[in-house]
């Protein structure tokens, strides 16, 4: 699935990983950063979950980190698992919409096939 999306756009990341960091399915254009970026992206997820539960706030919805020119963006799929797209920021709103698809396809197949899951 993310391979289409990775073609589609100016994508340089895309990455599903456990809250752990550990890659479960990366399309990502350096190939040999696939496991540092799944590591920190949840590491990212992680202090800011901690940050705001210190400040008494809800959970992150979405982490935007604008970097001149690109944009990551991190999202929690479920309890256990972490997604994370990196592009071009002039094309903001549509990483986000692929985001937010990409995390109902997932969450979809998890709801219909129960054994399979993040």
């Amino acid at each position: 699935m993310f391979k289409e999306y990775f073609v589609q756009g100016d994508i340089d990341a895309l990455v599903l990983a456990s809250k752990n960091g550990i890659p479960i399915a990366t399309c990502i254009k350096k190939k040999d950063r696939s496991e540092s970026f799944s590591a920190l992206s949840a590491t990212v997820l992680g202090a800011s979950e901690v940050i705001l539960s210190g400040l008494d706030k809800d959970r992150p919805e979405l982490i935007e980190i604008d970097a001149r020119g690109s944009t990551l963006l991190i999202k929690e799929t479920d309890r256990n698992s972490v997604l994370s797209l990196l592009g071009d920021s002039r094309e903001l709103n549509y990483l986000k919409e692929i985001l937010y698809e990409i995390d109902t396809k997932i969450n979809n197949i998890k709801k219909t096939e129960p054994g399979r899951g993040a």
